[in-house]
């Protein structure tokens, strides 16, 4: 049946059915009633009627959902009570399956037992679980309106302990309805109640600040609301940026005692920087330790340490870039510019800040064993070590220009240190000369053994910067730069010596007139110098190697520690981690970490520093065979001023003979005629020159015995005694030359220089072996030791004298044979005298043979040159000088 067919009376029945029925519908309401037609005062009751019926729904739901509330409210108390009567039982049955575990072996149908036991207990678990998340979804369901409305008016009565209280129960309470609708409308009011609370604590957290030197009591307030706020890193950072106020003040409260430009002009100095930076750091060390009491009491012991740490790199990071500025104005990081030799003030600055960085690792490292000792440590200090190391870079960082041109930087500051101990050796010897006599010789000798070994206290110190400054690394470079320094200095004294040499020997003459045992031994003196300076540089070599050695330990120590923390970086709990953070690190250990990141491999610092230590171990061992290897330039130096020494004890010794000689080729004698009468041929006797020249040589050995006779005086001569022979070179190249020897090469005359080899080439031979010239039986080790000295030099000067005698013979423009008796008489003579010496080799078997070859017939000593082999070199060079000799006789040699 439509509905327009249905009677009034069965559609008011219809309509009250559907008002009183359980499932009434407004819209199936509405179209029975409008369709039904009738007047508009029927449809207004039937409204009225239908609008009441939904006020009374409406009723009865709110006092459903009131009813429902409150059914909820009482059953809470007992869910949270069943919950923990869950959780204990729970427990209990967690430490009995634990126990069961422990006592009980498990065979196959006990393992299904106790792993049905597992699993009930693992869905009881479960169960507590899910019950804690519906009572907190519960919780926050019903408390959140209530909770939001009760925040306005504690802002506004300044009630800002409820209103963080509250604020901190409403996001406990969006964490609990996490996947509840209406997410972004929590999350917005959240954000607007939190922005509201920070705005009002920001003034009392100023305030608080301000006022901690006095009281902490509002800084701790404020502490308390941040931390239920979830914002300590907030306001940890506005307390840091606070506290180092006065240590700001006082750094860039520094007056220098002189501007940029004046330490730049007068090439001075220091402005008083590196003298004033220790008491800087002496404020922040008093700060840390104020420090490390009030962030126990503000912030808890627990995060004192890391505290402590904010703190000390607020402390320096406004003032980096002045702190790298002043030290520039000190001292220029360019080589090329630096003036006045503040280098040291660098050294002592950077030396300083060593020392301070120990200190305050110390104070922080206590801090962090306060919370050890009390039982509240989580982590196993390896993130607080890392921490530290992050600090100390950024403090230490205006030195990383220092200390990575350390070398140059090194070898400029110890130039302009040496300038003055340079000018002091050049004027020692500026006013010296032959005609000054013993007396000013004496002086220079002496001026110059004080002199000498001024440059290893430098050498030293240099060795303290590279240490200081460089910590091992770039150990190559600072060798280097030492040992140009050493060199640089042995230079100066070579320059000297060869200049007291030629000064000396200027006038030959007047040197041999005023010839004197004394002369020797002041020449002798400067031979104990160079062997002092070069046992000083054993021992500073050795001082070397044993500080590179204790160097390479530590940067080995290094590397261990180094290790040990990544490794506990990657443990995140201390028990999980053996490691523990040192109480304190040296000066030493610090210095070890900057040099590592400011001189080592920059992309691969591991690998860098194993370099750096395995060289140090290389170069910390003394080498097989005993060569210096640390510093090779100083070590060819002192061989320089060996030479130039025995140049000089030549040039003494040999002052008598050279004056000698000089006019032998002229002496008419050569040339003289024979005499009618025969018989006084047997009666030609050595000249003068010769005579003198035997006296002389006869006289060294008074003059050089004194001198050997003290056992340290020879000591120090010995270390420097190789190489003499060299003296002699020089005669016997003129000698060869003037022979007119083909192919003179260097061997060629050192072969004929020593005469070993061509003992068996000679008409004559007087030269004494080595049983010949042996010690007699019973001798002392000292005598013995004084006669090899001797020998020595008797050797060089004899081999230097025939050398020059040979050369002067090869000069001569005739030789008659009155002219070869002479020669002979001279040559026998001087035969005598070296016998007398009793040195090996000597008589040179030049000498008898030239003494024997100037006494053959004509035939003889043609037959005699005829006989040499010219395709030996050595009897080439014999067959020139007897070519040479038959020449000066007239005879014709093809």
């Amino acid at each position: 049946m439509s509905p327009s067919a249905s009677t009034p009376s069965t559609q008011e029945e219809r309509l009250s059915s559907m008002l009183s029925g359980p499932n009434f519908s407004v819209s199936s309401y509405l179209n029975i009633a409008l369709n039904s037609g009738g007047n508009p005062e029927e449809l207004q009751r039937r409204m009225a009627e239908l609008a009441l019926q939904l006020q009374l729904q409406t009723q009865a739901c709110h006092e459903d959902i009131g009813r429902i509330g409150a059914e909820l409210q009482a059953i809470m108390p007992r869910c949270a009570a069943d919950v923990s009567r869950l959780g204990v039982g729970l427990q209990g049955m967690k430490v009995d399956a634990q126990n069961l575990l422990d006592t009980t072996t498990v065979n196959n149908q006990e393992g299904e037992a106790l792993s049905g036991s597992l699993e009930t207990l693992s869905t009881l678990h479960a169960l507590q679980a899910n019950l804690s998340k519906t009572k907190d979804i519960l919780t926050a369901a019903a408390t959140w309106d209530s909770t939001i409305a009760s925040i306005s008016p504690l802002l506004a009565e300044q009630n800002l302990n409820d209103a963080v209280d509250a604020l901190a129960q409403l996001e406990h309470g969006e964490r609990a309805l996490q996947g509840m609708p209406q997410k972004e409308e929590r999350q917005a009011a959240i954000a607007k109640i939190r922005t509201q609370v920070q705005v009002m604590l920001q003034p009392q957290l100023n305030h608080a600040l301000q006022n901690m030197s006095s009281r902490l009591g509002p800084l701790q307030q404020c502490v308390a609301l941040y931390s239920k706020l979830d914002k300590m890193d907030s306001l940890q950072e506005e307390y840091v940026k606070n506290r180092p106020s006065e240590i700001h003040k006082a750094w860039f409260g520094f007056s220098p005692a002189m501007d940029t430009g004046s330490i730049e002009s007068s090439n001075g100095t220091d402005s008083g920087f590196s003298t004033w930076l220790p008491s800087w750091y002496e404020k922040v060390l008093s700060l840390l330790t104020e420090e490390r009491r009030q962030s126990s009491t503000v912030f808890g012991a627990e995060m004192a340490p890391e505290v402590l740490v904010l703190v000390l790199k607020e402390c320096f990071r406004p003032i980096l870039p002045s702190f790298e500025s002043r030290l520039k104005s000190t001292c220029s990081p360019d080589p090329y510019a630096m003036k006045g030799g503040a280098f040291e003030s660098i050294c002592t600055a950077y030396e300083s800040t060593l020392r301070f960085l120990s200190l305050a690792y110390e104070l922080i490292a206590a801090a962090s064993l306060d919370v050890a000792e009390s039982g509240n440590q989580t982590t196993n200090g390896a993130g607080l070590f890392v921490d530290i190391k992050e600090v100390s870079l950024q403090v230490a960082a205006p030195f990383a220009k220092y200390m990575q041109s350390f070398d140059e930087l090194e070898a400029k500051h110890s130039q302009m240190a040496t300038k003055l101990v340079s000018k002091d050796i050049q004027q020692c010897v500026g006013n010296v000369s032959v005609n000054s006599g013993l007396e000013a010789l004496q002086d220079a000798t002496e001026r110059l053994k004080g002199l000498a070994p001024f440059i290893f206290p430098l050498a030293n110190g240099a060795l303290d910067r590279f240490e200081l400054m460089n910590g091992g690394f770039l150990v190559g470079q600072a060798l280097a730069a030492v040992d140009k320094i050493l060199t640089d200095h042995v230079g100066e004294m070579v320059i000297s010596i060869r200049t007291l040499s030629a000064a000396m020997t200027s006038d030959n003459d007047k040197l041999a007139d005023l010839f004197d045992e004394q002369y020797v031994l002041c020449a002798m003196e400067l031979l104990k110098i160079a062997g002092k300076f070069k046992r000083d540089l054993g021992s500073f070599e050795e001082g070397t190697r044993k500080r590179l050695s204790i160097i390479a330990g530590r940067l080995e120590d290094h590397s261990k520690l180094k290790l040990e923390v990544e490794e506990a970086k990657m443990s995140r709990t201390k028990k999980a981690s053996a490691f523990t953070l040192p109480d304190s690190l040296s000066v030493v250990e610090i210095d070890a970490v900057l040099s590592e990141e400011f001189c080592g491999d920059q992309e691969n610092p591991d690998e860098g520093t194993i370099a750096a230590v395995s060289m140090l171990k290389r170069l910390s061992t003394v080498p097989e065979d005993d060569q210096s290897v640390l510093y090779p330039k100083t070590e060819d130096s002192i061989q320089r001023l060996a030479n130039s020494c025995h140049s000089f004890i030549f040039y003494v010794c040999s002052s008598v003979p050279k004056k000698q000689l000089r006019g032998m080729s002229d002496m008419p004698a050569w040339s003289e005629m024979s005499e009618a009468n025969p018989m006084d041929s047997y009666g030609t006797l050595p000249q003068q020159y010769v005579t003198l020249i035997g006296e002389h040589m006869l006289a060294l050995v008074q003059a050089f015995e004194p001198f050997a006779d003290d056992p340290e005086t020879l000591s120090l001569a010995n270390e420097v005694m190789g190489k003499v022979r060299d003296v002699a070179v020089q005669p016997w190249d003129e000698f060869v030359a003037t022979a007119g020897v083909i192919s003179s090469s260097e061997s060629i005359i050192n072969t004929l220089m020593v005469g070993t080899d061509i003992t068996g080439l000679v008409l004559q031979n007087s030269a004494l072996t080595e049983e010949d010239a042996a010690f007699e039986e019973g001798i002392s080790d000292a005598e013995k030791a004084s006669a090899i000295f001797c020998n020595v030099w008797l050797d060089a000067i004899g081999l230097a004298v025939t050398g020059k005698m040979l050369e002067k013979i090869m000069r001569f423009s005739q030789l008659t044979p009155k002219g070869c008796e002479h020669l002979s008489a001279d040559f026998n003579y001087l035969i005598n005298v070296f016998s007398a010496l009793g040195v090996a080799g000597h008589p040179h078997p030049f000498i008898s043979h030239i003494a024997a070859l100037v006494m053959l017939s004509d035939s003889e000593l043609k037959e005699q040159i005829d006989s040499r082999n010219r395709g030996d070199p050595i009897e080439g060079a014999l067959r020139a000088v007897e070519v040479r000799i038959a020449l000066l006789r007239g005879i014709s040699v093809d």
